[in-house]
């Protein structure tokens, strides 16, 4: 049986990770295919969860992705759990990886040739005994990054900004963070700046940005805030720019609402909705959304 940390101990696991100068993520070898290929799937295990050894991988796979197969590794268990004979998830269980050592686990499947070219997200469970980390490294179909911009929800305007598009992702039951995106429009002729974020949700809402270090998919918190030009958009979202709530009181719940106050240098403070979209949702969902 895989156990499952208690959300204190999960929260305390995640801050002492993220809160590092620099995370690495799972991320995929090749994160590009396209609809009505075949993808070889490569995940990169970059570290263990604060010093303690990775013993479980557990991958849920995306709707529109059949036809897998998993690689067994020596040393490992491989189960392949799923429904109608109909495979869902991917478990690697019984081994062990150093803190800071690197291991890959690999699969292989069909997207169907039906997906829109956009982002598909895999959702990766690291267990480190009674320890869980959350990942969602994500396949771009198509021959461009997928367009995570953000097309619903009513307009709230602030000063001279203009913010559109708020979301976020369901969180898995035992997640200790979340994400939050939105679009952020400067209409004004001086730069302004999101200083900081709050939330009942959160204790701590931070502002991070993703690069790529070292062929490393690195996350790094923003602490002076993030700068929004004059004239300019700034587009917060899945694999970018993005809010992070730490310690998360309860789930993100999909159809339900996290608000969050946005406070810029200029502008003022703002509170928000984010939409709780699909678990690896890469932009707002306008179907039957009416915003707030």
């Amino acid at each position: 049986m895989i156990r499952i940390a208690s959300r204190a101990a999960l929260a305390a696991a995640s801050v002492l990770a993220i809160a590092a100068p620099a995370l690495a993520h799972m991320t995929f070898e090749i994160d590009q295919s396209a609809p009505g290929e075949t993808f070889h799937g490569v995940l990169v295990l970059p570290h263990g969860c604060d010093g303690a050894p990775t013993d479980t991988v557990r991958v849920t796979l995306p709707e529109g992705f059949g036809d897998v197969s998993a690689e067994a590794k020596e040393g490992w268990t491989l189960e392949t759990p799923g429904a109608d004979s109909v495979l869902r998830q991917i478990v690697w269980s019984g081994g062990s990886v150093p803190d800071d050592g690197h291991e890959t686990f690999a699969f292989t499947g069909t997207f169907a040739e039906d997906l829109p070219e956009t982002d598909i997200v895999f959702a990766v469970e690291q267990m480190c005994g009674d320890v869980a980390l959350g990942w969602e490294p994500a396949v771009s179909l198509g021959d461009e990054p997928a367009d995570h911009g953000h097309h619903g929800g009513d307009a709230i305007t602030v000063g001279d900004l203009e913010l559109t598009g708020a979301f976020t992702r369901a969180t898995l039951p035992n997640a200790p963070v979340g994400g939050g995106y939105v679009t952020i429009t400067n209409t004004g002729e001086e730069a302004d700046r999101l200083v900081s974020a709050q939330s009942s949700f959160s204790p701590d809402v931070q502002i991070h940005e993703m690069a790529v270090v070292d062929d490393v998919m690195q996350m790094r918190q923003l602490p002076e805030g993030l700068e929004i030009p004059a004239g300019e958009t700034v587009t917060l979202a899945p694999g970018g720019l993005h809010m992070m709530f730490m310690n998360i009181s309860a789930p993100f719940v999909q159809g339900e609402t996290v608000s969050v106050t946005l406070v810029f240098e200029k502008a003022g403070p703002v509170e928000i909705e984010l939409a709780v979209q699909a678990f690896g949702a890469s932009g707002m969902d306008t179907s039957g959304h009416k915003g707030h």
